[in-house]
């Protein structure tokens, strides 16, 4: 838990430094999972705090849970990478902090596993996590010529 009551999962965006001493990320997200989840929960996790508007530069992870199911996308600077192999074939909604609908890449999806081994690795090297084999995701502007 953070500061007062309130989970960390209970924000969308979290930076490392964000994470107080003691918290142990990984383990809140296994929790919240384990609670058996109605919708695809996600967080981006970055080093740096996001400046919103601001054309952060900050390497980002974002991870998602659901259930036995987990997804992964890797952000730096313009570039979006997915997972390898992941497993769903279409963009997939998935909810910031369980509350606001947002969107997963094609290939995105992995064994919940493998979504939390790659949290770990992110937050003790704050780099790419090597866990998970990358390959560049299809741009944002593709998931409007699918609605089309």
């Amino acid at each position: 838990m953070t500061g007062g009551d309130q989970a960390i999962t209970s924000s969308g965006h979290i930076s490392v430094d964000a994470v107080g001493v003691g918290v142990d990320l990984v383990a809140e997200l296994r929790a919240l999972n384990s609670r058996g989840l109605s919708v695809p929960w996600m967080w981006v996790v970055s080093a740096e705090r996001v400046r919103f508007g601001g054309g952060s530069t900050s390497p980002r992870l974002a991870v998602g849970v659901f259930n036995d199911v987990g997804a992964l996308q890797w952000h730096e600077g313009r570039d979006t990478f997915v997972p390898i192999g992941g497993g769903n074939p279409h963009w997939r909604a998935y909810w910031l902090a369980g509350a606001h609908e947002s969107q997963m890449r094609p290939g995105t999806e992995v064994p919940v596993d493998t979504a939390f081994l790659a949290v770990e690795e992110f937050l003790r090297t704050l780099t790419r996590p090597t866990c998970v084999e990358w390959e560049k995701g299809l741009p944002l502007s593709a998931s409007l010529r699918d609605e089309a």
